[in-house]
């Protein structure tokens, strides 16, 4: 099983996050703050393993599908 490392940023703390990506259901970029939240730009990672609604990081969807490839 191989792993990719990506970045969490829950409540303003950055801290790594392991991921499967043969477990990766979907992603999607959040591309700026909305009117309820001052959070920056983030990618969500919705795993198959879980459901809740997916992981915010700060990689964009072309680092994360690059750290995908390296890791086949």
């Amino acid at each position: 099983m191989k792993l990719i490392k990506l970045t969490t940023f829950f409540r303003n703390v950055e801290e790594p996050l392991y991921v499967n990506p043969l477990h990766i259901g979907h992603m999607y970029n959040v591309p700026e703050a909305t009117d309820y939240t001052k959070k920056r730009q983030h990618t969500i990672v919705g795993v198959t393993t879980h459901n809740n609604g997916g992981f915010e990081v700060i990689e964009t969807l072309e680092q994360i599908n690059k750290l995908i490839e390296e890791n086949q």
